[in-house]
């Protein structure tokens, strides 16, 4: 007998939605077996460094690569720039450029500065020297996730610009990847995925220079290996596998509900896709359509497998379904509700909402100009998505003027003297005194 796909589950209170959302947070979580893993493949990186890339590759993925093969060369990239279809190479063009826009007036509102009481403060933007950005393989061909790290990296200034990429078992990286690459500015790449790329960027290896950070999606080992090298190489966040939750009211199309979450469930069984809403005939609904196509779909047991291990909540309002919500905190957030927009303003906790039917998460993971890289396992408590912010530095120059300080220091007395720091006073002070 098949499994049940959205099992219902009941919210008949704020309290019991912060407890149903605490269950379905523990789907989610690294397995500590993956994680022992992980960490094991890091440690064994840093102390074996290439030699221990080529005995995962083939371990692992498969994959038996020679020494000094790590490395794609420029000569690769630029045939499979020109080998690729040109309607996908326009595609990935479509979508670099509008998240380039999108990304590109979050960059254009940060340099300013101002004037006030004999001081000038200005606010400076310098890029990373170096970013590893992970793009995923093995069930599918991430080509976007290439434009949505490397080509806002690129955006922002980073000078070197290094992706590493799982190859199929024949040692080869896909020719869209590559493609990719090449319109994004990519200065590095190389055939090497898992957890033994990320220790790799972190600490560097005969081949491959360590990075400032490193960014991008990945599924349970990557994300551990990203936790386990967070102490020494910044990470933007855990971006594991997808998370989908749908709000949706008795007015919303139960066919497109159905469809939203059955195209990210295709990502696979350890994601996280579910629906919520008040009204019961819509959940059922939902889950008949649910049960019917999925049988009828290419990656079917990935869609299959996934739904299984999501739910379709009924909650006893709208507001218990909110609070349901932000305390699951998941990736993607869709608002199929009639007040879509004003209710989006009530949602704290979400990686990105998108609100209304005509802004399905499939749009937003290629072409809208939002990024797809996400926090998952309920990050976005702390953080919403990848921008360019993650790629630049942002501090301050001050420039004060003598009757700027001399305004200052009455209330400098104060403090310094509270805290018990004269000294610090007096170093503001000298400037008026003749000694």
């Amino acid at each position: 007998m098949s499994r049940e796909l959205l099992p219902l589950i009941r919210v008949d209170s704020k309290l019991r939605a912060r407890e149903a959302a605490e269950r379905i947070r523990a789907r989610t979580e690294i397995p500590p077996d993956a994680v022992r893993r992980a960490e094991s493949i890091v440690l064994g990186v840093r102390e074996r460094g290439d030699a221990a890339l080529l005995s995962y590759s083939k371990e692992l993925d498969g994959v038996e690569l020679s020494e000094g093969g790590l490395a794609v060369g420029k000569d690769e990239v630029e045939r499979a720039a020109e080998r690729v279809d040109p309607g996908l190479l326009g595609a990935m063009r479509f979508s670099l450029a509008r998240i380039r826009r999108t990304q590109g007036r979050l960059l254009g509102r940060l340099p300013f500065a101002y004037v006030a009481n004999g001081y000038v403060v200005r606010c400076v933007v310098h890029p990373l020297e170096s970013v590893g950005c992970y793009v995923p393989g093995g069930r599918a061909s991430y080509a976007s996730t290439v434009l949505m790290t490397a080509g806002v990296a690129k955006l922002a200034g980073v000078k070197r610009v290094v992706v590493c990429t799982p190859p199929g078992k024949d040692g080869r990286v896909s020719e869209a990847i590559l493609a990719a690459a090449k319109i994004s500015g990519v200065d590095e790449v190389y055939r090497v995925g898992g957890a033994q790329s990320i220790a790799a960027l972190a600490y560097g290896t005969e081949s491959i220079a360590k990075v400032s950070k490193i960014v991008g999606p990945g599924g349970a080992y990557v994300s551990a290996a990203k936790r386990a090298v967070s102490s020494d190489v910044p990470i933007e966040f855990v971006a594991g596998p997808t998370e989908m939750v749908v709000v949706a009211d008795s007015k919303a199309d139960p066919r497109l509900v159905a469809w939203d979450l059955m195209g990210q469930a295709e990502h696979g069984g350890d994601s996280i896709c579910g629906v919520v809403t008040w009204d019961k005939k819509l959940a059922e609904k939902v889950r008949e359509t649910v049960a019917t196509v999925s049988t009828t779909l290419e990656r079917r047991d990935f869609v299959r497998g996934c739904l299984s291990r999501g739910f379709a909540a009924v909650c006893k309002d709208r507001d218990v379904a909110i609070e349901l919500v932000n305390a699951i905190a998941p990736e993607h957030l869709e608002l199929m509700i009639e007040d879509a927009g004003k209710v989006a303003r009530s949602v704290e906790n979400a990686g990105l909402v998108l609100a209304g039917p005509y802004a399905p998460a499939a749009a937003s993971d290629y072409s809208i100009g939002t990024d797809h890289v996400l926090p998952t396992g309920g990050g976005a408590r702390l953080r919403a998505g990848l921008t360019a912010l993650d790629f630049v530095k942002v501090g301050w120059v001050v420039e004060g003027s003598r009757q700027g300080l001399k305004a200052l220091l009455p209330s400098l007395r104060e403090l310094a003297t509270a805290e018990g720091l004269p000294n610090h006073f007096l170093s503001a002070e000298s400037r008026f005194r003749k000694e």
